[in-house]
């Protein structure tokens, strides 16, 4: 996992510049869905699938989701342009869509076999044969929303109605002084000035794009399927606690990229990290440092 992440963050990070960066973020997108589907549906292939049929046709049908988590991504713009927070909730159902074609392309089931919702810590489920919709636990999405909640002083409902997506406001972000938001997860911690007006509405879009990058890996959680199925055979509770937790390992690939390639919160590297550049890019059409 950290290797791969390496390898698709080195090689966009570098250079980026805001009349280069579109075509960059698209094939980085397509690249993520296209190489975990593909990784995945060859880990989780079937005894009579030749190894590479099975890459190959997780490589396509995770393009293709991966083409549509760049579009759910960049409908954040919205809330920037719109100023208005409930296109937070479109642009989650379109990114949900092409993380739920990856999914099912790593899983190598049928790419319209599963799909998902994230509601904070709560994964929405629903699975098309059996017609039955699971709500499931996020135990990583969740240590990152307690995370905030415990730098926060208050907490926005309405905000968070309005967006679909937890937010918190403090004062200070104390963990790093000279932000105004901050996103360690599906929510957001923002300062107590920022209620309003053009810089609000831009920062609320760019951090809404860091809460999809923590779960654009999320694939890699398909690579570890037959080893849970063999520990579901082999200790009940494990199986009956499997359908109600969702082990979200995608959101340690973030921070693999965030805190060990910008050499952490405070590193040099912030205005060439990929992952500012997109989020920036994505909902305002800048580059995160503007020259």
């Amino acid at each position: 996992m950290k290797r791969l992440c390496f390898i698709l963050l080195f090689a966009f990070g570098l250079q980026l510049g805001a009349q280069n960066l579109e075509p960059k973020i698209i094939a980085y997108n397509t690249l993520v869905g296209a190489i975990t589907g593909g990784i995945g549906s060859m880990i989780n292939k079937r005894k009579e699938q030749k190894w590479h049929k099975a890459f190959a046709k997780g490589f396509v049908i995770g393009a293709g989701g991966g083409a549509m988590v760049y579009s759910g991504k960049k409908l954040n713009s919205l809330i920037a342009q719109k100023q208005k927070l409930s296109y937070g909730w479109v642009s989650r159902a379109v990114f949900s869509a092409g993380n739920s074609i990856v999914e099912n392309a790593a899983a190598n089931r049928l790419f319209w076999s599963q799909w998902h919702y994230d509601v904070g810590f709560i994964r929405l489920e629903y699975k098309t044969k059996e017609n039955s919709l699971i709500p499931r636990f996020m135990p990583s999405t969740f240590g990152g929303l307690l995370f905030m909640a415990y730098h926060s002083t208050s907490f926005d409902y309405r905000t968070s109605l309005r967006s679909g997506t937890f937010t918190f406001y403090t004062d200070k972000i104390r963990y790093e002084p000279r932000l105004v938001g901050s996103t360690a997860s599906n929510g957001f911690l923002f300062t107590d000035t920022l209620t309003g007006g053009k810089i609000f509405y831009d920062t609320y879009a760019h951090e809404m794009v860091h809460a999809f990058q923590f779960h654009e890996f999320s694939g890699i959680n398909h690579f570890f399927d037959k080893p849970s199925a063999k520990l579901q055979q082999k200790y009940p509770l494990y199986k009956k606690l499997s359908k109600w937790i969702y082990i979200d390992a995608s959101y340690e690939s973030m921070l693999v990229n965030y805190f060990i390639i910008n050499q952490g919160p405070k590193g040099k590297l912030y205005c060439r990290n990929y992952l500012e550049n997109e989020a920036e890019f994505l909902s305002v059409r800048r580059c995160a440092c503007i020259p």
